[in-house]
């Protein structure tokens, strides 16, 4: 038995349920349907059934076992007693184009409209892509109560029937009730795309519905209906899937990333279409409440004898469900293990601090209990709360912090557009420099080497002298601006300049030519007219484009690249081609060089730690860069600093002190106990004591706490609270500190 307090005032306790239909056993049984309790201090003692306990009592240890073996005995007990079983059919829609990339929302977005036919069913969709989208989009599907024609207000979209539940009656689109709330601008304006269709045409909500809608084209309904058949609530759910396997044919839509939202009944609907449906990766139910969201065994609100009522909505699940009104406890599952199933796609369960009819507080103690299988895929903080002032609503500020959640999940589309542009550039970045070095004298006097060199020499930029931030050596800059890397034909110090200038002495020194001295030297002036009067360089020079980009820089290696550089200038024979002074200016700027590091070394408590990424320029005090990159000690970038005040000859005391104190630094803050698994989009950080030490990029400074931060530039002591497209696009964890222990430990030989 788990034994979980809850910060409300009742006691919760997580326990196995052996077997497909096994009872967890009550604090009190009830007898008979309770009262409706609206009253906090009657909300009772309750047990939940324990989501990571098999049906045979065993325990589920890891993500994988969850997913091969628990998941899918939860996944049946839901359909056998509380949704109904959803068929197995190869029925599937007709999809009628109405209207392709025509003008929505007053120009914000292209409209895309069709029918999905299914007997005599017709789902409506309207799709909206923003119209600045370059690419492929995420999109939210929205299920709502009302025709798209009023929801949207808008000509030229597609009208019909719509249905009059009170009456059974249809009625035209513009009769039907208008259930406002739903604004497809919030999510548009952060560049995503939004599908929204109405629940009537997938099936009308009254008792007797099925023979209008979707149900009656896959076999209809038994008369009476089996214990374990779909109710409304599948045969939405069902319609749902039906419109994602529509969206994943779209063009403009990104086929991996559909979230999906509805609110009330529809909340519902959508936490059980996702249970079942793995493609729609980020969940949004609204207001869901009993049935959905909200913990059944606690006795507040809304409770299954209310809902299953013959009266009301027993017709929305499988008629077995009803069975548990009078007791419970006799129920197999609870809310939080159909929060559980959704694991790990991120969830936000949006809900309202005077909805006391649909027990907000029942969903947060549902999110609590589900989150130990969120943990065991590293993602405890994926499911999330979001209680808006007011009641059984879906408000405005519902909507930006759905959007939010989106963008804090997928992405910002611009920035993955930009992102999946800049992958896709046959000019991108590369690391070429390595695998060239290693060839022997002779092929730099060769042929492929003289056609480098030309592709080299025509990147260089013609007024400042270095090389843009490219692969300058694939072909020859034909002045096309589409032949431009991600970041332009302007000149660059971070991972550029550097390789072309080695490249170009390896080639002079095969077969002189002195087109490539001239460069190395206009390359040599670009480095030296870029460096601080204190020793240190800026992100860029001489354009600053970004507020950050003065700011004198150790991100991503690029002073400890250009150091490398000066140094080998001046003392390497491939440069002795050089003026003596001009190679006497490389070492005084090395020498510059080492001075700033030794200053700018972090002393935290009356001790030296390790480096920040960026420094005033002037001050030399610490300094943030984008959004993401904090004020912080680097454990990344820290170790190539000390990595090269290691590589000095004759070290004096201060560089000794400076590097011991590094090292002392690195013993201390590494990680012990995790491992990072890394995949093609996320960093997701596992338990496990077998693993090697490794070290956060970012530490706070007086703590040494590792810190995350997101595109929001809020700090985090967690990776799984950052966003996935920061925990996927940068290097949060890393074995830098393994390197400088081995390093060190050669370094002691020589220098004890």
């Amino acid at each position: 038995m788990i034994d979980m307090r809850s910060t409300l005032p009742l006691r919760l306790r997580l326990v196995a349920m052996a077997g497909a239909v096994a009872l967890a056993v009550p604090v009190q049984a009830q007898t008979a349907p309770p009262a409706t309790n609206i009253d906090e201090a009657k909300a009772g003692d309750y047990v939940l059934p324990d989501p990571l306990r098999l049906n045979d009592g065993r325990p589920v240890p890891d993500a994988a076992s969850w997913m091969r073996a628990r998941r899918p005995e939860l996944l049946a007990l839901f359909a056998a007693h509380q949704f109904g079983e959803t068929p197995a059919t190869a029925v599937r829609p007709r999809v009628e184009t109405v209207e392709r990339d025509g003008r929505g929302l007053g120009g914000l977005a292209t409209r895309t409209q069709v029918r999905l036919v299914v007997g005599e069913a017709k789902i409506r969709v309207v799709l909206y892509v923003p119209a600045a989208a370059t690419g492929p989009v995420p999109v939210l599907l929205h299920i709502g109560f009302s025709p798209n024609a009023l929801v949207f207000e808008e000509p030229g979209l597609d009208t019909g029937m719509a249905w009059n539940v009170r009456t059974k009656a249809r009625v035209p689109d513009r009769e039907a009730t208008l259930l406002a709330g739903f604004d497809a601008k919030p999510f548009i304006d952060k560049g995503f795309a939004v599908a929204h269709v109405y629940y009537g045409d997938i099936e009308p909500d009254f008792d007797g519905g099925a023979k209008f809608g979707v149900r009656a084209a896959i076999g209809g309904v038994s008369d009476p209906r089996k214990a374990s058949e779909w109710g409304a609530i599948g045969a939405w759910s069902w319609g749902l899937s039906r419109i994602a396997d529509w969206l994943r044919t779209e063009p403009s839509i990104d086929r991996d990333r559909i979230a999906l939202s509805g609110a009330s009944r529809l909340g519902k609907a959508t936490l059980w279409t996702a249970a079942q449906d793995p493609r729609f990766t980020l969940v949004m139910p609204i207001i869901s409440g009993e049935s959905g969201a909200a913990i059944s065994r606690r006795n507040f609100g809304e409770t299954i004898a209310d809902i299953a009522s013959p009266t009301r909505y027993h017709y929305w699940f499988a008629p077995r469900y009803a069975s548990y009104a009078a007791n419970v406890t006799r129920l197999p599952v609870d809310a939080h293990m159909l929060l559980a199933l959704i694991a790990p796609r991120p969830m936000l369960l949006v809900n309202g601090d005077e909805d006391t009819w649909s027990d907000w507080k029942g969903e947060q103690v549902a999110a609590d209990a589900a989150r130990p299988v969120y943990r065991l895929f590293g993602r405890p903080d994926d499911l999330a709360v979001f209680t808006h002032k007011g009641g059984h609503k879906l408000l405005p500020e519902d909507l930006t912090a759905m959007a939010a959640f989106m963008t804090r999940h997928f992405g910002a589309p611009r920035i993955a557009a930009a992102n999946a542009a800049r992958r896709v550039n046959p000019n991108r970045p590369v690391a070429w420099w390595p695998a060239m070095a290693t060839k022997p004298d002779g092929w730099f006097a060769g042929a492929e080497a003289r056609t480098i060199a030309g592709n080299i020499l025509s990147w260089q930029d013609p007024a400042a002298g270095g090389w843009p931030l490219m692969n300058t050596t694939r072909e020859p800059n034909r002045g096309d601006p589409a032949q431009a890397g991600p970041w332009g034909k302007r000149a660059a110090l971070i991972k550029a300049t550097v390789n072309e200038m080695r490249f170009l002495a390896r080639a002079h020194a095969a077969k002189p030519d002195p087109r490539y001295l001239s460069a190395i030297d206009r390359g040599l002036g670009y480095i030296l007219g870029a460096q601080y009067p204190a020793g240190g360089f800026p992100h860029s020079w001489p354009v600053f484009t970004n507020a950050y980009d003065h700011q004198a820089t150790f991100n991503d290696d690029e002073m400890v690249d250009l150091m490398d550089l000066l140094h080998d200038v001046a003392t390497v024979s491939e440069f002795r081609v050089l003026p003596a002074a001009r190679r006497a200016a490389a070492q005084a700027a090395f020498d510059r060089g080492i001075g700033f590091i030794l200053k700018t070394q972090i002393r935290a408590n009356g001790t030296l730690t390790g480096w920040a990424q960026q420094y005033d320029e002037k001050t030399l005090e610490p300094r943030g860069a984008r959004a993401f990159e904090p004020v912080a000690i680097s454990g990344g970038e820290s170790a190539n600093v000390l990595s090269l005040l290691m590589r000095i000859e004759r070290p004096d005391a201060q560089v000794k002190a400076a590097i011991e104190a590094g090292v002392a630094w690195y013993r201390k803050t590494a990680i012990t106990g995790i491992r990072v698994e890394t995949t093609d989009a996320d960093r997701i950080v596992h338990t496990d004591p077998s693993a090697s030490p490794v070290w956060a990029r970012y530490y706070q400074i007086g703590t040494n706490r590792p810190i995350f931060v997101g595109r929001d530039g809020v700090i985090r002591y967690a990776l799984a609270e950052v966003e996935q497209e920061r925990r996927g696009g940068y290097a949060w964890y890393g074995d830098w500190g393994a390197a400088v222990l081995t390093r060190h430990a050669e370094w002691i030989k020589r220098h004890r």
